[in-house]
């Protein structure tokens, strides 16, 4: 009897030293490691697998807690420009363009050239100078977000066709429905000039890069389209001697050829009112500067 309760004393006092150490032990341990466990294990009936509580969930910190701040989206208001040297039928010139979204872009236009033209209407020579000025500005749409675009905007212009109007002396002439035979002695001689009525007209065009793509540095970029800008109105004015089957007279002074002179003129201007638009064909040379 007394072997058997000093058995269990032994028993006991190992007992509890053993519970003693584990207390102090858990004492020296830091907060983390004395963290419960974050796995949980779930089975699975099909495959036997655990599922575990992913470890990126319970990283939370203050640092981690920081909103990053926004990258700026490309292709944003104002975020490239495009410089292009274009040739068109407005002439030769600059076009300089900013993106506003992704979808739009604003493009301001200006066009400047000079040439002469030698042309003859019913036996009247016309030297003519014709002067090209205008500038614009369009609000390029692109609804694939690639190259095509389709642009409305303003054109401002002030083109303008002065000419000298003779007759080669003793050379037969037609003004109107009436026949004469220019003098030899004091031929004819006059000018001629093409008015456009407005300054300002509405136009649309279409335009695609033959080269490159619209985010490219460089492109070629091809347009067509049209401008409203009315019937241009021409006015000639005869002044020297001309001849008929009833004999010679001075022009200027004389009635009957002032109407076929004025007869003539209606029967051009009614040929130009058949184009009250002003074509437009552009092609040039782009570079892109920024995103």
């Amino acid at each position: 009897m007394a072997l058997i309760l000093r058995t269990k004393l032994v028993f006991s006092g190992i007992l509890l030293a053993v519970q003693f150490a584990v207390a102090v032990c858990a004492e020296g341990q830091s907060p983390s490691s004395r963290r419960p466990l974050l796995a949980a294990s779930v089975s699975d009936s099909n495959a036997g697998l655990e599922e575990r509580v992913p470890f990126s969930a319970y990283r939370h910190s203050s640092k981690s807690n920081a909103i990053a701040p926004p990258r700026p989206a490309r292709g944003g208001p104002f975020s490239s420009i495009t410089v292009t040297a274009h040739a068109n039928t407005l002439g030769a010139g600059i076009e300089v363009a900013t993106s506003l979204s992704h979808s739009f872009s604003l493009r301001g236009q200006g066009n400047f050239f000079s040439f002469d033209y030698l042309f003859n209407i019913d036996g009247v020579d016309y030297d003519s100078r014709l002067n090209l000025r205008s500038g614009g500005v369009s609000l390029d749409w692109y609804p694939t977000h690639h190259s095509f675009r389709i642009s409305p905007g303003v054109l401002y212009y002030k083109n303008n066709l002065s000419a000298i109007s003779s007759v080669p002396a003793g050379d037969y002439f037609e003004l109107g429905s009436q026949g004469f035979v220019n003098s030899v002695d004091d031929p004819l001689n006059g000018k001629a000039t093409v008015i456009f009525p407005h300054h300002i007209a509405p136009m649309v065009t279409v335009g695609f890069n033959l080269l490159g793509k619209r985010e490219s540095s460089f492109s070629i970029p091809l347009e067509f389209g049209a401008a409203y800008t009315g019937a241009a109105k021409i006015d000639v004015t005869l002044n020297g001697t001309a001849c008929t089957s009833e004999g010679c007279f001075t022009f200027a002074k004389n009635q009957e050829a002032q109407d076929s002179l004025q007869a003539e003129i209606k029967k051009l201007n009614n040929d130009l009112e058949s184009y009250p638009i002003y074509p437009i064909v552009s092609i040039g040379f782009a570079y892109r500067f920024g995103r």
